[in-house]
């Protein structure tokens, strides 16, 4: 048997001659048979010796993922140079040094990069894989060089010994070091590798990773090219183009990083969680079923059971690998019940691709599977965890980075083990489960070990979430000065976002994952989140480069990350129309009145998280523009309107685009809203009308409520007799823990009282029809006060004026720590233009009864504190003239009193005396 890469391609291509080798989908002209694709490589290889590229001469290789790219790079194979994949998208900087490293003698490059490569200002030729330019060599000339009749006969120049690749590290941190890879390495990692899957010549590839990095080389290229197989690439890593490929029905491999998969796994849930509850209840019943047959009786009935979701990948996806970090095991079980069976692997540039893998007789779930054919692996010294840096040998293991003695000396062990920088563990039959990347474990003051990889997989479970890093940043303040803190960095999911109507991402986002971190222990859980608009940095495996990420952070603070403008971006022509008609005027200007950018606003830019925006800094905005242009937006409307541009189309779509607003400069005047709006909307109506039957039923279930309170919760009240002596209308406004709050409060109100109480109350809460019957038990205007804050705040007025009282929940949302969070002024804007007294209250221990994000109710220790009723006049001096400084004092004296009467209330009562 030949120990020759080349002859494995050359015995391949000669045996399947006719076959279709590669092509990209959808695109004519892009295919090539076996023979045809041979026939290039060595005209390729043979034109590089005409043109004086000598054995062992270097080759750059800089291009998108094309048949000719891999054509190309076999090419510079069979002549026996050396080929220099680079990243394309790379920083110039970063090419010309990979490009002086090398000592490159010439480069094929895409015609993408012919810009780039010019302003590289390299004296070396070049060939253009696509177009053709009349300064740059062309693929077809090349391609199609005469060869001399003995050329084919003759065996390839290289030995296993010899250079053949060398390919740059993603230099996730640090400088790049250059990774040389053997003839040998290439041919023992293939041949290893195919020992392992034993896959046919009748399998059809979709190559979607960049091939300039060895994992996607590794199958996409040496493995299936060296059988006989298919390889289909897509014209550009897009979601429409994968649809393309899959609709195909040719699709039977496809090779992916884990963030692929568990960007599929979130499409596949997400669309599941949307359905009716009865479809998610049999879902998940199917996914136990197809788990436990295939589990104890090796039956998969995935395709049957799940027929549409195997049908989006084409009906014939077989065989998936997984390879480049780390794969969760949850999603890998979750895939696995599904019908689908992900070959992991595991390996290193250094490694030439994998060297350990799982096998379809013995898939593992979570595991990275046993070494491959021609690989040895061990663990260094075990820490606590039993985990311990993975340390391998094999002939696919490179000698040494190239021209850097240092970094080879450090990679090795004294007996020639090259270490991973992983943490693995291994069990009782030798399956390898990664743990984590040594570096990137962070270490918390209570000396526990945080691997980021696993938090981050937990914490995307939100659909709101699109990507995530979580980081250790030192925390320069508190009692562990100097040590890590867990910080997440979160880009939003606009498309989930702007689908379902959610206006305010980081207040939801935040909520989400509160949520999530309760299930966690307390020492994993992040209590840190900077959100931003920009996706995340990522290597070309689309690893995160989290050192950038932790610089950025540490050089600008967590609070600067969240409202960072985007950074050079240009005005087109239509950009400046947009922002110079009637309605982009205003919009500016109301934004500008709530929030000051760095630069200039860009149509493009998100309110919240370029602009930096709050969801109460945001609602006035709508309602300034409301005010200014004599209109009203319905709450979906609001919601969706991201952006600028968003928000400018929704006034025009309104109003119309020659409209004028009035004086947009002019503050809202809330005096005027709340003391002259009308009750002209049909939300309102509800709680005007006196309901003589109803309110003494519903009176009578709230006091059989509130005797269950007593002897399930031993619910406490103190302070009743300052409700009792209230006359209406006034506020009354605790601070919010737990659904149960209207319930358990409601219930201790005198019928006066409770037959005048109503409630503004988040309009997503009560779509259904049993939610709507509680909105009507509770006397609930469903208004979402983030979307429709003048809408909401008249609702107020109106039940105000009409001598109701307002139950209204200052912090807008519920605390699951029992912590009060901010309070916004909605509360104090009535009181103070109505000239009404607010009657605070202060609730604890609800959100121990019933937890957010959980239906189990648990009996614990409730209290409730009436405090004094004041007048906004009470509050602050007589120095305060301006409205906004007279509601922030207001707001402030209230959280002030609710808090005071928290902390009173958990003193043993000891100390109360």
């Amino acid at each position: 048997m030949t120990n020759s890469f080349c002859q494995l391609i050359t015995d391949a291509a000669e045996s399947h001659a006719d076959k279709m080798a590669m092509q990209i989908i959808g695109e004519e002209g892009t295919e090539y048979t076996f023979s045809e694709m041979l026939n290039a490589i060595r005209s390729i290889a043979f034109r590089l010796e005409k043109e004086g590229i000598a054995f062992g001469d270097r080759v750059a290789l800089i291009g998108e993922n094309h048949p000719r790219w891999a054509i190309a790079y076999l090419g510079i194979l069979f002549r026996g140079a050396v080929c220099v994949p680079v990243d394309p998208h790379g920083e110039i900087g970063t090419i010309k040094n990979f490009l002086d490293n090398s000592k490159a003698k010439m480069a094929f490059i895409g015609e993408d990069f012919i810009e780039t490569f010019a302003k590289l200002e390299r004296d070396i030729p070049a060939v253009l894989l696509q177009k053709i330019e009349k300064d740059l060599g062309s693929f077809d000339d090349w391609a199609a060089t005469p060869r001399s009749a003995d050329y084919d006969q003759k065996p390839t120049p290289a030995q296993p010994n010899d250079l053949a690749v060398l390919i740059y590290t993603s230099g996730t941190t640090g400088t790049p070091k250059g990774v040389p890879l053997t003839h040998g390495n290439i041919f023992y990692e293939s041949t290893g590798c195919q020992e392992v899957m034993n896959i046919s010549e009748n399998e059809v590839v979709l190559s979607v990773l960049p091939l300039f990095h060895v994992f996607a080389q590794v199958v996409n290229l040496w493995v299936v090219a060296s059988i006989g197989g298919k390889v289909c690439y897509v014209k550009e890593l897009a979601p429409a183009e994968l649809t393309r490929a899959f609709e195909t029905k040719e699709i039977t491999l496809l090779t992916g990083v884990p963030r692929l998969w568990y960007l599929f796994h979130k499409k596949i849930f997400d669309g599941v969680a949307a359905q009716p509850k009865p479809v998610q209840l049999l879902f998940a019943a199917m996914l136990k079923t197809n788990g436990f047959l295939r589990d104890n009786f090796k039956l998969n009935l995935g395709k049957k059971f799940f027929k549409k979701i195997h049908d989006g990948f084409g009906g014939k996806l077989d065989i998936t690998i997984s390879a480049g970090s780390r794969f969760d095991e949850k999603i890998a079980r979750d895939y696995h019940a599904l019908g689908f069976t992900i070959i992991q692997g595991y390996g290193l540039t250094e490694t030439s691709g994998a060297v350990t893998a799982t096998r379809f007789e013995d898939n593992v779930v979570g595991s990275v599977g046993v070494a491959v054919n021609h690989a040895e692996i061990k663990l260094g010294e075990l820490n606590a965890e039993g985990a311990g840096e993975v340390l391998i040998k094999g002939k696919m293991v490179f000698s040494g980075y190239y021209q850097n003695p240092e970094a080879t000396k450090e990679a090795f062990t004294e007996d020639g083990w090259f270490k991973s920088g992983d943490l693995g563990k291994l069990d009782k039959n030798g399956h390898l489960f990664i743990v984590g990347r040594s570096k990137d474990v962070i270490v918390l003051p209570n000396g526990k070990n945080i691997h980021p990889e696993d938090l981050e997989v937990k914490y995307l479970k939100t659909p709101l979430v699109e990507e995530l890093a979580i980081l250790g940043i030192k925390d320069a303040d508190g009692d562990h000065a100097g040590a890590e803190k867990l910080v997440a960095v979160v880009v939003p999911d606009f498309v989930y976002l702007k689908a379902n109507n959610i206006a305010n991402s980081k207040e939801a986002i935040r909520y989400a994952l509160d949520d999530l971190g309760r299930s966690l222990p307390e020492y994993q859980r992040v209590r840190n989140y900077v959100i931003r608009g920009e996706a995340l940095p990522r290597t070309a495996t689309r690893k995160i480069k989290r050192f950038e990420l932790v610089k950025q952070i540490e050089e600008e603070g967590l609070s600067d990350q969240e409202s960072r403008p985007k950074k050079a971006l240009e005005l087109s022509g239509a950009d400046i129309l947009l922002l110079e008609s009637n309605a982009g005027k205003a919009v500016t200007s109301a934004i500008l009145k709530n929030t000051k950018p760095d630069g200039p606003i860009h149509p493009s830019m998100n309110l919240e998280l370029d602009l930096g925006l709050d969801s109460l800094s945001r609602a006035e905005v709508f309602a300034s523009l409301e005010q200014a242009f004599g209109t009203e937006f319905d709450g979906d409307e609001a919601a969706q309107s991201l952006t600028v541009a968003d928000t400018v189309k929704l006034i025009q779509q309104h109003v119309g685009e020659s409209e004028t607003a009035t004086d947009i400069t002019k503050d809202l005047n809330w005096g005027k809203i709340v003391r002259e709006s009308e009750p002209d909307f049909p939300e309102v109506q509800g709680i005007l009308k006196d309901r003589p039957l109803f309110l003494p039923f519903a009176f009578v279930i709230y006091k059989g409520f509130n005797l269950v309170s007593r002897i399930f919760f031993r619910l406490e009240v103190s302070g009743l007799e300052e409700l009792r002596r209230m006359k209406r209308p006034f506020l009354i406004t605790p601070n919010h823990q737990s659904f149960l709050d209207p319930f358990v409060l409601t219930s201790n109100y005198p019928y006066d009282i409770f037959k005048g109480t109503f409630h503004v109350g988040a309009s997503e809460f009560f779509q259904s029809r049993f939610m709507q019957w509680v909105a009507s038990m509770l006397r609930v205007v469903p208004i979402d006060p983030d979307t429709q804050l003048m809408k909401a705040m008249k609702a107020g007025a109106i039940g105000l004026r009409n001598g109701k009282v307002l139950n209204i929940y200052p912090e807008g949302e519920r605390a699951y720590d029992g912590e009060l969070h901010d309070f916004k002024k909605g509360a104090a804007i009535l009181a103070t233009e109505l000239d009404l007294p607010i009657l605070p209250v202060a609730i604890d221990g609800l959100q121990n009864v019933w937890a957010r994000n959980s239906w189990r109710i648990r009996p614990a220790k409730v209290k409730i504190r009436f405090g004094k009723a004041f007048y906004a006049n009470d509050v602050g001096d007589d120095s305060l003239t301006d409205s906004e400084e007279i509601y922030q004092a207001v707001t402030n004296h209230l959280r002030q009193t609710i808090e005071a009467m928290i902390t009173e209330m958990r003193l043993p009562e000891r100390e109360k005396a």
